[in-house]
């Protein structure tokens, strides 16, 4: 469970993973040392997972944000269908939801023909994949990875 301490630690990380811990304590009010103590708890507890750059998808080549959902016709191909997408680059997310569908993918892709390829020739082809549905972002308002911490 997090405190206080690790949310406010953890709302400066997620602005910029690069900011120093001394900085950290300063802006928190607490030693450095205790703020190296609970970064590497949270880092091997599995709470902060990673530390990565937040890299701008268009100025990467990669122009079309799309979603998929998939319908897939029997439980058992779940699971394979699930540790195959987590191969596929072009596969942001991946989430198993209720409805209708089975899965909704969030993908990036340099173009529209790129995307016609990962969903022909990969998700489609898929054992258990019976239908898919692509819905194109053609603007995005807000997109974000940090976590709404001080709720």
């Amino acid at each position: 469970m997090l405190d206080d301490i690790d949310r406010k630690i953890l709302a400066v990380l997620q602005g910029d993973a690069l900011v120093s811990q001394s900085y950290i304590a300063k802006l928190i009010g607490r030693p450095t040392s205790t703020v190296n103590d609970r970064i590497s708890r949270m880092r091997n507890n599995g709470t902060i997972k990673n530390l990565v750059a937040n890299i701008d998808a268009s100025k990467a080549g990669l122009n079309v944000l799309a979603f998929i959902s998939v319908l897939i016709d029997w439980n058992k191909s779940n699971e394979t269908f699930s540790a195959a997408v987590k191969r596929m680059p072009e596969v942001l997310e991946c989430h198993n939801v209720t409805g209708d569908w089975s899965y909704l993918l969030k993908v990036r892709a340099i173009n529209n023909s790129a995307l016609e390829e990962l969903i022909s020739n990969k998700i489609k082809s898929f054992p258990g994949v019976t239908r898919s549905e692509t819905i194109f972002v053609v603007q995005t308002d807000k997109e974000t990875s940090a976590l709404p911490l001080s709720l």
